[in-house]
């Protein structure tokens, strides 16, 4: 039955608005990235894009309650792994990756965590058919809205006018981004897959997208994968009377990492040798051998990517110890790439 005259209700779309929010941001993104071409990157400007990318989030975080998918946990743990990657980034492109990767990931999520909401909310309705149960096995009937006019294709005449009036007058029905087909199974209804063939196509491709940013993510903390970002370039000198201690360097060297890894540091790299969790530190007489391998101890040269700030102040703690017989060099660095240490 036609709707007659019925004013069509403008509905804001929160996908589409989130995706003209990253566009903008990302635009910002790489406008700073091209003047980081031109010069040093500043800290403003990662505080400005950091700023733009918690906005994202708190947008997010409001049409998620205005949806009422608070405590969905797909949409928490979706929810978790942006913050967490914005959390993680250090350097302006790492935002944007974060923001891409992750940001694109937890729209898809709300959506289809939204459109499952919807259809079970249709299918509660559908279930008040007071003739349901002796409907006949495998009818079917097809929801779905048109510029938020909801169409109904009931062939088997399943569904009696009242309930039709209801799914018509429903919000979550006219709200439906993808067509809902429902089915009599055993005199239940029951609802079936509908997602079309592309769209299934792009779901794997965004999980392929966001599983290999946390396989990139998991190799960079773990030392397997090049890591750039803020830090502190060390250069640590061996006192003359701690000289004469065998393994003193090894000692302070293994300490002052400790102290680094505590302080939140993403990565160290001590010579030419990216530190991984089997990393060892000792020394050999004279020499100093990281993963095995002799590095130069005139000076020993340390790269650290983290929070120069919390990074410098972790080691002022350590270096008044009348224990520690290093004398260093600290550099803070606005951008510091470690290199990556082999898998095999």
């Amino acid at each position: 039955m036609a709707n007659g005259n019925r004013r069509l209700k403008w509905r804001f779309d929160p996908w589409m608005a989130a995706l003209i929010a990253v566009m903008v941001i990302n635009v910002i993104v790489l406008a700073l990235s091209a003047q980081q071409l031109r010069r040093p990157a500043a800290a403003s400007d990662l505080a400005a894009v950091r700023q733009g990318a918690a906005a994202l989030a708190d947008y997010y975080a409001s049409e998620i309650a205005e949806l009422g998918l608070e405590n969905n946990q797909a949409v928490r743990d979706a929810v978790a792994k942006y913050r967490y990657a914005l959390e993680q980034a250090l350097t302006v492109d790492e935002v944007a990756r974060a923001m891409s990767t992750h940001g694109r990931s937890l729209a898809d999520v709300i959506r289809r965590e939204n459109q499952l909401e919807l259809e079970r909310k249709v299918l509660g309705i559908v279930n008040q058919e007071p003739g349901i149960s002796t409907a006949p096995e495998g009818a079917a009937v097809t929801v779905h809205s048109e510029n938020g006019q909801v169409v109904i294709e009931d062939p088997a005449d399943i569904l009696s006018p009242e309930i039709e009036a209801k799914l018509r007058a429903s919000d979550s029905a006219q709200q439906l981004k993808e067509m809902v087909q429902i089915e009599i199974r055993g005199g239940q209804p029951k609802l079936l897959t509908t997602r079309s063939l592309p769209g299934q196509i792009q779901a794997l491709r965004q999980e392929i997208e966001t599983t290999r940013a946390l396989l990139q993510q998991a190799m960079q903390a773990g030392g397997y994968a090049e890591l750039t970002g803020p830090g502190l370039i060390i250069r640590a000198r061996q006192s003359q009377e701690q000289a004469l201690i065998e393994n003193v360097l090894g000692y302070d060297l293994r300490d002052m990492v400790n102290e680094l890894f505590a302080a939140g540091a993403r990565g160290i790299q001590i010579g030419s040798q990216r530190l991984v969790s089997t990393s060892s530190i000792r020394a050999a007489g004279s020499h100093v051998l990281v993963n095995h391998q002799a590095i130069s101890t005139e000076p020993v040269e340390i790269r650290v990517v983290g929070d120069p700030e919390v990074l410098a102040s972790a080691l002022d703690l350590i270096t008044h110890s009348p224990y520690f017989g290093l004398t260093l060099n600290i550099e803070k660095q606005d951008s510091i790439t470690l290199t990556a240490h082999p898998l095999d």
